[in-house]
């Protein structure tokens, strides 16, 4: 190559150069791209705080958006998994969400939490607690009980009793009104309580049982309750022992 020939080269390199540069800052500015659409895309309920964050991107222009860095801002909701932004056509944000796989949620009285990736509870945001609260099974703990998780995590036995507890949930749920666990922190089972407000009745899972054996246990209940029109009108609680091998009732005075 000659010499003029690599001046003109270079010429032209550099010409390109500066006119994609100014194209990259121009675009900045032209209103055409500025986001007037946003469709999520993989939830039906989408956590407020998440909303309240696409929300503040309508108007602006994409090419100033750090879309990375909102999917990290939505990505460290604990019931967000995943999120990938793109855009369709100029001016139109596609989100698309991948919820997290916990089917239950802890309230120790005051706060809800639920258990990250990280494997230990995090605290909603109360924005979010209303409509996750009819999504997800509320399990009741104490406060001590979620400092221990936060300190050593969740541990493998806890994992398996949420996992029961939510399919005893979605099974039962129109006679189930109020689930507690209780444990003094160790690596037990603890014992699940069961409110059957409307059968007037609470059971207590004291050991490890299946799904199976604690929705008979339900069913042994509210067929006692029918059989028995009396205690319903006294509304007599009756107390209910659930062991392995056992169900026993005891009337509480």
């Amino acid at each position: 190559m000659s010499e003029r020939r690599m001046y003109v080269a270079v010429f032209i390199i550099i010409g390109l150069s500066v006119v994609l540069i100014i194209a990259a800052y121009a675009v900045r500015y032209m209103t055409v791209f500025n986001i007037d659409t946003i469709s999520v895309q993989g939830m039906t309920n989408v956590p407020q705080s998440v909303s309240i964050l696409l929300a503040s991107c309508y108007g602006i222009n994409r090419f100033t958006l750090d879309e990375k860095n909102i999917e990290r801002q939505i990505e460290s909701n604990p019931r967000i998994k995943e999120c990938v932004i793109r855009y369709t056509e100029f001016n139109n944000m596609e989100v698309t969400l991948v919820q997290s796989d916990e089917k239950c949620m802890l309230f120790d009285g005051n706060s809800y939490y639920l258990i990250s990736d990280g494997n230990r509870p995090v605290l909603l945001e109360k924005s979010d607690c209303d409509a996750l609260a009819g999504e997800l099974c509320v399990v009741e703990v104490s406060s001590r009980f979620i400092d221990y998780l936060r300190s050593f995590s969740v541990p493998p036995s806890f994992r398996q009793i949420l996992e029961l507890i939510s399919e005893v949930s979605l099974e039962n749920s129109s006679l189930i009104s109020h689930i507690k666990y209780d444990n003094n922190t160790g690596d037990g089972f603890g014992q699940i309580v069961l409110s059957l407000d409307s059968l007037y009745s609470e059971l207590y899972v004291r050991e490890q049982v299946s799904k199976n054996r604690i929705s008979d246990s339900i069913r042994v209940i509210q067929e006692s309750t029918a059989e028995d029109p009396a205690g319903r009108i006294r509304f007599m609680p009756q107390h209910w022992d659930l062991y392995s091998d056992a169900l026993v009732r005891r009337t509480v005075e």
